[in-house]
């Protein structure tokens, strides 16, 4: 489960930003939408809203950033590489020289880890990984690397769980533009087990702006491999009244030089979990429609056939339902592209729902839909804003960070409210609408 996430000095970020699903012990709204702990109760699900160009899908491609180095630091990386989709604050010429930071704090199997790093194109400058293991344990320091610009050097710091083996190996063989973490769990290092694979297995993150082949093809994969889940996203595909009666998923082996004329680079790095080196599936969906007056069926091409806004529901039926099953984050960007408002509502109903989401699974989501900011669907603390300063610097703050005199209440018409301006998160528009001049 995701407890907190922080970025600074990373595209529109400055300062360091913090989006935190820790609940607010003095809101009751809800209880529904939180997941219950001992110390601290989680959020189920976050919202982020904010005019355009004003850093929400800067967030996500933070997130974005942060997992794909931890995946692929260690092994599709050389020594000397530059670390691609680093951009610092470009607004500042000092922030221009600083590595960009990057920092989680996660609970796997009820221990609580703090993880983040600190890069630029060259190296990763910092890195540490802090455990709190359940009672009587104490918070404590697992591993640190400090770079020292001055001297050139990387200071080194190992404790308890390590064995001195593993100290001598990370070290010996983490390169200065790749990651301990990476490193560890490529040499099968156990205190990094679980980090690193939270982020590989219980973290999906999904930009829908663009066509969301990579999730068809995911959600087309599930189906086929397994009856269960087919019946599950057919249900899916009926209650959500999209006029279609069944699916039919079909695979193909396909060369990898073939595949490659197929898809756009893009795709094979993006479900290059999914597919093997040499044999490719590519899957084919069709879909079912009833013929008027008739119990005949007839077959759609699901791509060409169906509308945007179907085939976006589809893609995410796949990642939604195994997130639900497995406990997993999920962070997307414009999560309601092409759907209807009520739609999209319900998917978000979903991880919020007692009966689906028993796993700890999050939604956080990026998304321009206000009719979705609703005290009947969200506490104060699950609706996120962003903004920028008059420096161009985006910062975050939600609903329930304001002062107590100036804090909206629960009771409050949010969508009204923030469209008027109150809460700030809008785009400030100057008079040229007005003053425009037409031939």
């Amino acid at each position: 489960m995701l407890v907190e996430l922080r970025v600074a000095n990373f595209r529109s970020f400055n300062e360091k930003q913090t989006i935190s699903l820790v609940a607010s012990k003095r809101d009751d709204a809800h209880p529904g939408n939180l997941i219950m702990g001992e110390k601290f109760n989680l959020l189920k699900a976050a919202a982020i809203y904010g005019p355009n160009a004003s850093g929400k899908s800067n967030l996500i491609k933070a997130i974005r950033f942060m997992q794909m180095f931890i995946l692929n630091s260690a092994t599709k990386m050389n020594q000397g590489d530059k670390i691609r989709g680093i951009t610092p604050f470009r607004l500042s010429l000092d922030s221009q020289k600083q590595p960009s930071s990057f920092e989680v704090t996660i609970v796997v199997d009820n221990t609580r880890y703090e993880y983040g790093f600190s890069v630029t194109a060259d190296r990763v400058h910092d890195e540490w990984l802090i455990a709190s293991p359940p009672p009587p344990k104490k918070r404590r320091l697992w591993f640190e690397r400090r770079f020292d610009p001055k001297t050139n050097e990387t200071q080194w710091v190992f404790r308890n769980p390590f064995k001195k083996a593993d100290e001598q190996i990370l070290k010996e063989n983490t390169r200065d533009n790749g990651l301990v973490l990476s490193r560890g769990a490529e040499l099968n290092i156990k205190p990094l087990h679980q980090v690193f694979m939270w982020f590989r297995k219980n973290l999906w993150v999904f930009d829908l702006s663009a066509r969301p082949i990579p999730l068809i093809q995911r959600t087309a994969q599930y189906i086929k491999e397994d009856q269960a889940f087919l019946r599950r996203v057919s249900q899916m595909i009926r209650h959500a009244d999209l006029g279609i009666d069944g699916l039919n998923v079909t695979e193909e082996s396909v060369e990898q030089k073939k595949f490659q004329e197929i898809f756009s680079r893009k795709f094979l790095r993006e479900v290059g979990d999914i597919f093997g080196e040499e044999d490719v599936k590519k899957f084919s969906v069709q879909t079912t429609h009833r013929l008027l007056g008739s119990e005949d069926q007839q077959l759609f091409d699901f791509e060409l056939d169906e509308s945007n806004g179907t085939q976006r529901f589809f893609a995410l039926c796949g990642p939604f339902l195994d997130a639900l099953d497995r406990g997993a984050v999920v962070v997307v960007d414009e999560l309601e592209c092409s759907m209807h408002p009520l739609l999209t509502r319900k998917l978000i109903e979903l991880f919020q729902s007692a009966e689906a989401s028993k796993s700890g699974a999050q939604l956080i989501f990026a998304t321009h839909d206000s009719t979705l900011m609703d005290p009947e669907l969200f506490r104060r603390d699950q609706i996120w804003l962003v903004e920028k300063n008059r420096r161009g610097a985006s910062e975050l703050f939600s609903l329930y960070d304001f002062d107590t005199k100036d804090r909206p209440r629960n009771t409050e018409a949010f969508q009204r409210n923030y469209l008027a301006g109150r809460y700030g998160g809008v785009p400030k528009f100057g008079p040229t609408f007005e003053d425009l001049e037409f031939k």
